[in-house]
């Protein structure tokens, strides 16, 4: 959590206001290696990013991005945006869940969602969460005899 609070923390700053404005920090890759209207809201302020985060971080968006573009046509692209200094791909972690949906090892924990490695994105994120509301509802039935 350390590098993670660190960005968090320059965030406000970074994204020209005070936390309460929500602004995020907002820079080019051909910023940070060497157009668009961005959707995020509440808005955005062109920033340099490398200002915003560790050198580490830079080095290592450096060294993805291209990656990234053999993969997906056009991530990296020398005009593409880049919003936020917590924008991630997937978790690289998984919460091991039982047929029940619930935790193996920390019953009635249900882990759900990107964070918990079981989703990719908002819409695969969105459809396990609906089958965890479903796992939570039978479980409550389950002990309530229902």
């Amino acid at each position: 959590m350390g590098p993670q609070s660190q960005a968090g923390g320059k965030d406000g700053a970074c994204g020209g206001g005070s936390a309460r404005s929500r602004s995020a920090p907002q820079g080019r890759i051909c910023a940070i290696s060497g157009g668009r209207h961005p959707s995020y809201k509440p808005g955005v302020t062109p920033t340099d990013l490398s200002s915003c985060l560790p050198d580490y971080a830079i080095a290592a968006i450096r060294e993805a991005l291209p990656a990234f573009g053999r993969k997906i046509h056009g991530f990296d692209m020398a005009d593409a945006v880049l919003t936020g200094v917590e924008t991630r791909t997937s978790s690289p972690i998984r919460i091991k869940r039982g047929e029940d949906f619930q935790s193996v090892n920390t019953r009635g924990l249900f882990p759900a969602g990107e964070g918990a490695g079981y989703a990719g994105g908002i819409l695969s994120a969105g459809v396990d969460g609906i089958k965890i509301a479903e796992a939570v509802a039978q479980s409550i039935l389950a002990r309530s005899g229902a």
